[in-house]
């Protein structure tokens, strides 16, 4: 049966109204000097990167929401709930950083080969300038999440930018939408990523090919003019084979990193009340390492100076080097100008990450950080408030118990190194531990020693009946676990049956002996220390001897449990 429509109709017929085969002639048929080239592939692969960009970004925005309240909960959704999605966020992540480095590898290349000299200077320009472009979409898109580590490390980042003479102000409050981080700053900085960015890579994008097709492929500078004639050949189909086995090679390389990583980190909600410590993304780490060379008045050589230098020289190149010449031997100052500032900045990211790694603080805050952000998705799978992810480790007792200690109590307390020493350090509070070195010596500077009460004398036994005492009050608190029942019977017999003990000269218990100490009934129990934060001057405390203010009328009652939870989990550590 004979077709009335033919594919070779159809195409004639798209053809006569699009031009389509003159289109692809002149993209195929390109001619370049001196043969095809593997380093040719790193522009086509920068190309292909930024379509897989757009593409994976379209993906995401269709599912995010630029509000403080929602930006978490719609990058968890994506993460954890769309099919695949933290496939395609983990591409869109890694897909930034292959930007940055195929930029910086296309730039050298091009450097090396004297691709900026006559005509092609604007050529240079317009690529130095989407390199800027594609290095502000990192900047930009890592607040988006709303985050801790993009939170902060984009607060430093406009920090810099505040330094800035005459404007710096002006612009970083342009920027952040008003005087501090808030909904403005986040619907402005998705605007910049989404909109402003794509708009000015797209126009640098066309001028870039238009000028690239205009002037020609620059061919090697090894290679003589005769050489070049002769081993002159089309695009199609040797270098079109080159450009797609490395792009194809880069999409291989990503997929597996997105695979191997199981897409990209989401850390705990962004929290504008917390300690966390700052760190750029990696392609600005030079920056920061180099921020701390320059203190006080000096800063601005760091931030913006050496920074402003860079970016000028880059521009400047064509018209420095405008010698005719494209031979390495004719342009050895720019050259080593230029390799100079690269190794200092693989230097300078190098050791901004080792010192990091041997930083105790830093990978303490990793491990934290990381607890944390499992602790929020395990919440957020139970649902998200309407106050936003932050409310999601708000809603979390032992969080939100965490918090309020060292808004209320770290004051007179320490914990773990943190708040002050004014009264008994919590570290491991109520552990087996904690209470034995606390019998061997209760005026010790972690204990009493730094208050007024003086009267509890050091249990003078040896330290297997300590221990069993211990295991006593262990007991009392119902919070332990592998509970020595015998050693309990044994402790109880020590510390208040037995005649010769002197426990109940102070404390009482069930009912028996004196109110001048602490009641041991239910010590540290849920109960006892929910009474004790509301009224630790009670007769069945401190009384007259307590110094520690009083919180029923200054937490609601679900407050308190969030402490006593808070306390509670110090003795399981």
């Amino acid at each position: 049966m004979k077709l009335l429509i033919t594919p070779n109709d159809i195409h004639k017929w798209i053809n006569d109204r699009t031009g389509i085969d003159d289109i692809a002639d002149k993209m195929f048929n390109e001619p370049i000097p001196g043969g095809s080239k593997w380093l040719y592939g790193l522009g086509s692969s920068l190309l292909f990167v930024i379509s897989l960009q757009i593409v994976t970004g379209i993906i995401l925005s269709t599912y995010y929401s630029p509000s403080t309240t929602d930006a978490w909960g719609s990058v968890y959704f994506i993460q954890e709930q769309v099919t695949f999605g933290w496939f395609i966020r983990g591409l869109h992540s890694i897909g930034s950083s292959t930007l940055v480095v195929l930029c910086g590898m296309h730039l050298f290349q091009v450097f090396i080969f004297g691709a900026y000299k006559k005509p092609r200077e604007l050529n240079w320009i317009t690529g130095t300038i989407m390199m800027f472009v594609i290095v502000g979409f990192g900047l930009t898109g890592y607040l988006l999440p709303w985050d801790q580590k993009g939170y902060w490390a984009t607060r430093v980042a406009t920090g810099i930018m505040g330094t800035s003479p005459i404007i710096g102000e002006y612009l970083q409050t342009v920027i952040q939408g008003g005087s501090d981080y808030g909904n403005f700053t986040l619907t402005r900085f998705s605007t910049i990523h989404t909109i402003i960015l794509p708009g000015a890579l797209t126009t640098f994008i066309i001028i870039h090919l238009y000028l690239f097709r205009r002037n020609g492929i620059t061919p090697s500078c090894k290679i003589g003019n005769e050489e070049l004639k002769g081993k002159t050949e089309m695009f199609w189909p040797n270098q079109a084979f080159k450009d797609a086995v490395i792009a194809l090679s880069i999409f291989v390389i990503m997929v597996s990193i997105v695979f191997w990583k199981h897409g990209t980190e989401l850390q705990a909600p962004a929290d504008p009340s917390s300690n966390y410590i700052a760190r750029p993304e990696w392609y600005f780490r030079f920056l920061f390492e180099l921020l701390k060379h320059f203190e006080g008045k000096l800063e601005i050589v760091g931030t913006i100076v050496i920074p402003t230098i860079g970016a000028l020289f880059l521009f400047a190149i064509p018209f420095l080097d405008f010698k005719e010449s494209r031979l390495i031997s004719d342009r050895k100052p720019f050259i080593a100008t230029l390799s100079t500032v690269i190794c200092a900045i693989i230097t300078l990211t190098t050791i901004s990450f080792l010192t990091d790694m041997n930083d105790p603080q830093i990978v303490k805050q990793r491990e934290k950080s990381e607890k944390e952000a499992s602790t929020a998705k395990r919440l957020a799978a139970k649902g998200i408030p309407p106050e936003g992810g932050l409310a999601v480790l708000e809603n979390d007792p032992l969080f939100a118990g965490n918090k309020l200690f060292m808004e209320k109590c770290s004051v007179c307390h320490r914990v773990n190194g943190k708040g002050e020493a004014k009264s008994l350090d919590l570290t491991d509070y109520n552990s087996r531990e904690w209470l034995f070195c606390f019998f061997k010596n209760p005026d010790d500077p972690k204990y009493f020693g730094n208050t007024t009460i003086n009267i509890m004398q050091p249990v003078d036994l040896p330290d297997k009946k300590i221990y069993d005492i211990v295991e006593f009050l262990v007991d009392q608190t119902g919070n332990a676990e592998n509970v020595d029942q015998a050693a309990v019977k044994r402790g109880m017999n020590l510390a208040i049956l037995d005649d010769d003990q002197q426990c109940l000269y102070c404390h009482s218990f069930k009912g028996q002996g004196q109110q001048l100490a602490p009641d041991l009934t239910g010590y540290g129990s849920d109960r006892w220390l929910k009474e004790f934060i509301k009224d630790p001057g009670s007769p069945r405390f401190y009384g007259q001897m307590n110094k520690m203010p009083a919180f029923k009328d200054k937490l609601s009652d679900s407050q308190i449990e969030n402490v006593v939870t808070f306390l509670q989990s110090l003795s399981k550590k």
